[in-house]
């Protein structure tokens, strides 16, 4: 569960280093003359992180097609995407926080947000999720993540330029994965939260110098190692993403477009990794600069 709550941070997600002499989280696939490109994103930004990193525009360039994880469009303007957002946020059946908390654990929760000047009663209808994602939101844009991520940026850019754009899974899918995250026992992700709040700053600088950097090493330490601990999650919102989102990107090198697929940069590392699954099956692998 620990690891459900880091995810969280990157998926509604410092010192930042010049990209100008590093690598960055982008990648060129090859095999027989055919080309695919591949981007880690970071959900939310600091001002300090515009312009991205020069290789995000270069391929932006190059390529016919944008892949992201799932309709950017749709995750801002669409009712039924909010309304769905909204039942995971919220508890059902008349229960509250409290009811569903243990008294410790809803104490804790109380004094913590007594700390920050928030009433509890504000949180009183919410799920296990919809407190982790508005506590996660809350301590990001205390630290100056306010700006939206890597992958609203390039939508916008594609949109404004007309240039295609298309999608892994639907929203409902992205809805589902969030609400995997409150099986099981209600006070662990409360518990985990709380305690990680005095290390959210290491967290947060780990995750956000791995993608800005294109440090695969740092993103596999700091995300994925706790993760493989719990693999029934491990392999719901990471391995079998990775393997069901294979399967659309290999037939991009046999098609006439270029293609530049943008999804979460935890989905690029590690033993189940997209960049990992491409190399097995020989294709060139080059992280570009």
């Amino acid at each position: 569960m620990k690891y459900l709550v880091k995810l969280a941070l990157l998926s509604v997600v410092a010192t930042i280093f010049s990209a100008s002499a590093m690598a960055a989280p982008v990648f060129k696939i090859s095999k027989d003359g055919n080309d695919v490109y591949i981007g880690g994103t970071f959900h939310i930004l600091t001002a300090k992180d515009f312009p991205l990193p020069q290789p995000f525009y270069d391929v932006y360039e190059k390529v016919d097609e944008l892949y992201f994880e799932t309709d950017i469009e749709g995750t801002t303007s669409d009712p039924k995407f909010q309304a769905m957002m909204m039942n995971v946020m919220m508890l059902k059946g008349g229960e509250t926080l409290q009811s569903i908390l243990s008294e410790p654990v809803y104490n804790d929760l109380v004094t913590y947000l007594k700390s920050k000047g928030i009433p509890p009663q504000q949180f009183a209808n919410l799920s296990p999720t919809g407190v982790m994602l508005t506590i996660t939101i809350m301590e990001y844009q205390a630290r100056g993540f306010t700006l939206a991520g890597v992958d609203q940026h390039m939508f916008e850019k594609a949109k404004a330029d007309n240039k295609a754009v298309k999608w892994f899974e639907s929203l409902e899918e992205q809805v589902a994965f969030l609400d995997s995250l409150d099986q099981g026992d209600p006070n662990e992700p409360i518990v985990y939260m709380l305690e990680s709040i005095d290390g959210l700053e290491t967290i947060v600088d780990d995750l956000h110098n791995g993608w800005r950097n294109g440090d695969m090493a740092l993103l596999e330490k700091s995300g994925l190692t706790e993760f493989e601990e719990f693999p029934d999650s491990y392999n719901t919102l990471i391995k079998d993403r990775n393997d069901k989102w294979m399967a659309s990107i290999l037939p991009m090198f046999s098609d006439e477009n270029t293609e530049f697929v943008l999804v979460g940069a935890l989905h690029l590392p590690g033993k189940d990794g997209l960049l990992t699954q491409l190399e097995a099956k020989g294709f060139t692998v080059e992280q570009l600069k």
